[in-house]
This record gives C-alpha cells, sequence and structure tokens, in this order.
C-alpha cells in the first residue's frame, strides 16, 4: 500500500510540472469516453433492444411506386 501512495504522489507531482501535458491527458481521455459513450448508446437503441411492437416477425413494408 506504501508503494501505490508513493506512486500516486510522484504522479501528481509529474503532472503539475507540465499542466498543458495533463490538460491533453484529460481531453484525450474525455473524448474517448464521450465517444464510447455514445457508439454504445446507438448500437443499443439500433442493434440490442427489441423493437416496441407485439409481433415483430409480421411486420411488412408497403411501397407504391407512382407512373
Amino acid at each position: 500500500m506504501e508503494t501505490l501512495f508513493q506512486n500516486v504522489h510522484y504522479a501528481v507531482r509529474s503532472l503539475r510540472k507540465r499542466p498543458g501535458f495533463s490538460l491533453i491527458i484529460v481531453l484525450t481521455l474525455a473524448l474517448g469516453i464521450g465517444a464510447n459513450t455514445a457508439m454504445f448508446s446507438v448500437v443499443n437503441a439500433v442493434l440490442l433492444s427489441p423493437l416496441p411492437y407485439g409481433d415483430p416477425n409480421k411486420l411488412v413494408v408497403v411501397w407504391a411506386k407512382n407512373e
């Protein structure tokens, strides 16, 4: 446990020395987490969740063509 605290203390000191690098790290993590959340939301809504109809196997599409 002592080693963990030493490593965290060293990491915080290193990040304080270079605030620009720290900002880039935080922005990269935020962008990655946000993109991952957005992609999962789309996949969940389109592919994983069931259709909101009683019997989705009986759904059909009717096309009309005006000529």
